[in-house]
């Protein structure tokens, strides 16, 4: 399973109602598309930081997602948010690769110290080599 963070910005001229509707109709295709929805957050009407497609503010929601690998849920969930014209920004970040990264580093040091230890290499602390 991949955890996704999806936030989009609708459009101000929207009502409470509309923005409501819009945020249930893109959980419902979160759900129809296998993904799990961990939890949505409403932050409500806010100022933007710089003007898009002329709004200077709008409607956020954040959504929480785990995916499947082989499910194309954020790429259809993208393509709905562009072709959506209720929907001025939106971004998708995937979140577990940071983890996936300091596995990576760790598993690297490692090996480097398993390395060193046969190659009969002495660590030296930083004092050392720089005085």
């Amino acid at each position: 399973m991949r955890r996704y963070e999806t936030i989009f910005i609708a459009s101000p001229t929207l009502t409470d109602e509309q923005a409501e509707e819009l945020v249930h109709n893109f959980e419902v295709i979160i759900a129809e598309q296998g993904g799990e929805l961990l939890k949505t957050e409403k932050w409500g009407r806010k100022k933007l930081a710089y003007e898009v497609q002329k709004f200077s503010e709008g409607y956020y929601t954040l959504f929480d997602i785990n995916v499947d690998k082989n499910v194309g849920l954020i790429a259809e969930l993208e393509r709905r948010f562009r072709n959506h014209e209720s929907v001025i920004k939106y971004m998708s970040v995937r979140m577990d690769e940071q983890t996936k990264a300091a596995e990576r580093q760790k598993v690297r040091f490692e090996r480097e110290g398993r390395r060193k230890a046969q190659a009969g290499i002495k660590e030296r602390a930083p004092e050392e080599v720089m005085g």
